[in-house]
């Protein structure tokens, strides 16, 4: 069972996202998205870029270093890890086999995917499961 409902990303740390996207292309990027849960609302106020160091253009390995370095921030500010991300620099935003194959954090995090196959960026979130995934209720703010 998710421990929230609802992620909500600030429009700033959207932007960073898909600029992160944009910048890493024609590989994919990867990192995290940290804050707070209240009422079944996650709502993000940190983003760990991370590197990856698969350095592929269709999967991505977390750095080690970055990852510690990332849940040992989280750990000191109180924050609660709500979402890795992650871009498909020519595809849609949707799972792969292989993100599914790899996920490790079941349906404790919501798995946001750039989707740079378009023209303009495109932006989903889902809930991965070991064989499956869902759509994720998600949303920007100010």
């Amino acid at each position: 069972m998710p421990p929230f409902t609802r992620l909500v990303i600030p429009d700033l740390l959207l932007a960073e996202v898909i600029e992160h996207a944009r910048r890493e292309r024609p590989l994919e990027c990867c990192g995290l998205l940290a804050g707070s849960i209240v009422d079944g609302v996650g709502t993000v106020t940190t983003r760990f870029e991370l590197n990856n160091d698969a350095a592929s253009a269709t999967e991505y390995l977390s750095n080690a270093r970055d990852m510690l370095f990332a849940f040992r921030t989280m750990r000191e500010r109180g924050l609660e890890l709500l979402a890795i991300y992650h871009s498909h620099p020519t595809s849609e935003p949707v799972p792969s086999r292989r993100d599914i194959e790899r996920n490790t954090y079941g349906e404790t995090a919501v798995h946001v995917i750039v989707g740079l196959g378009a023209a303009e960026p495109v932006v989903r979130a889902w809930w991965l499961t070991e064989t499956d995934y869902r759509e994720a209720e998600w949303g920007s703010c100010d």
